[in-house]
């Protein structure tokens, strides 16, 4: 099989788009338009790096994405330069930048076509002065985690002390102690992005985390939520929890500094796959990854643990096990729409998975093991190894860069909560 079995619907095709963002935007005018951005910041002597980041707005593209070049590039480059949307747009954490340090240099424009070359896959160009890297954040990412599995390590980045205290002073400002242990919370709803609709499936309901949040507080942790604004219904905790986007509503963006300090000095947190789960693991925090849907390029590289949700087939009311899932190449499914043309529903996490999944995850930060039997674990994982070798000889799956697939290595951990339900889950 060839990709997702779905219904045929009009595509472009790849490698065509990939022809046309190249003529289009690959210019002899463009790369001179370049040129003039980046040539005040070239030191004699000194190897350059230059890439472009678009999504500086989408804190976890403008986090990682750095973190990769540092981690695959660093060594070999003097100076690194970001070539970046401007940060006063919405949604832009412009202290991010301060997190690298002096070998990275940042570069705002509002030229849409240069940004536009961000999503071009070019690879390595050497243009004498500087070397360009032309890499869609796509194929940056699976760059990064295929080295990663070779055994390159990331390379971890630090709040720098004016951020931090700004942080801190923000956070004591709404009740919050820094000085004493708390633990980070972020979900993602259908509110986010609304315009967008294809992310159905990587969102989650607040009241399924209760149980989950009240453990955390009785363990001693304060809990500081990230993301949207209100969504705590109105007999939600008050005692030690905090609502960060409500607290400290529309901040600018080079005063978001409570947003970083929260992830970086967090003792742990509990997320869901979305943008704060990679600024987590840039610097070191451990994160239980609740609600999270079965996908390629989901490479947990901290001391993380992955509780999964469930698959049904609408057409029976059947929960798939995964060698099912696998067989029917749903990992590769991004949109939710397709999900449903498949007659595929992805089901959250209950409230018991995810109260469970916490206790297990406070237990492993202690020290102990995670619940799933080892035997289970290296099945998990033989599985996922089956399924990456078939989708890397299949060229649907090389065109589209999806090759890769995250759970085929031991990277993580996965909860044994989601076997107690289905003991047969990984047969």
């Amino acid at each position: 099989m060839s990709g997702p079995n779905l219904p045929h619907t009009p595509r472009p095709d790849a490698e065509a788009f990939e022809r046309d963002m190249r003529a289009r935007f690959v210019t002899r005018e463009n790369l001179a338009k370049l040129f003039h951005m980046v040539m005040p910041h070239l030191r004699e002597g000194q190897r350059t790096l230059v890439y472009i980041l678009s999504q500086s707005d989408r804190i976890g593209h403008f986090t990682l994405e750095p973190q990769i070049l540092d981690s695959l590039y660093g060594d070999s480059y003097d100076r690194i330069i970001i070539v970046t949307a401007p940060w006063d747009r919405p949604g832009t954490n412009a202290l991010v930048p301060s997190c690298y340090g002096d070998r990275f240099v940042w570069v705002q424009t509002d030229d849409e076509v240069i940004l536009a070359m961000a999503f071009i896959d070019g690879g390595l160009a050497d243009l004498k002065l500087f070397h360009l890297l032309l890499s869609s954040p796509r194929l940056t990412i699976v760059d990064f985690f295929k080295k990663m599995v070779e055994g390159v390590e990331p390379k971890l980045i630090s709040l720098p002390g004016a951020a931090r205290e700004k942080g801190h002073a923000q956070l004591r400002g709404i009740g919050l102690d820094p000085g004493a242990p708390f633990a980070y919370f972020h979900m993602r709803t259908a509110k986010y992005r609304e315009t967008m609709t294809h992310h159905g499936h990587r969102t989650a309901s607040i009241e399924t985390y209760r149980p989950s949040i009240r453990r955390i507080l009785d363990a001693g942790y304060q809990v500081v939520r990230l993301g949207e604004k209100g969504l705590e219904p109105p007999d939600w905790f008050s005692d030690g929890y905090f609502s960060l986007p409500d607290a400290l509503p529309d901040l600018p963006p080079q005063e978001r500094a409570a947003d970083l300090a929260v992830l970086a000095d967090a003792a742990f947190g509990t997320a869901q796959n979305s943008g704060p789960i990679w600024v987590a693991a840039a610097f070191g925090t451990p994160t239980l990854r609740t609600n999270t849907p079965y996908e390629h390029l989901n490479l947990p590289y901290t001391r993380d643990l992955s509780l999964f949700k469930r698959y049904r087939d609408d057409r029976t009311g059947r929960m798939l096990p995964y060698r099912e899932i696998l067989e029917r190449r749903l990992p590769a499914v991004i949109r939710s729409g397709d999900y449903k043309k498949l007659d595929i529903t992805v089901v959250e996490n209950s409230t018991e998975e995810i109260d469970a999944a916490t206790e297990e995850f406070l237990e492993m930060l202690a020290g102990g093991p995670s619940r799933l039997p080892p035997d289970d674990y290296r099945r998990f994982l033989a599985l996922g190894r089956a399924y990456e070798k078939e989708i890397a000889e299949d060229p649907w799956f090389v065109k589209e860069t999806l090759d890769f697939y995250s759970h085929a290595h031991p990277f993580g951990d996965f909860s044994g909560k989601i076997l107690d339900s289905a003991p047969g889950f990984l047969d």
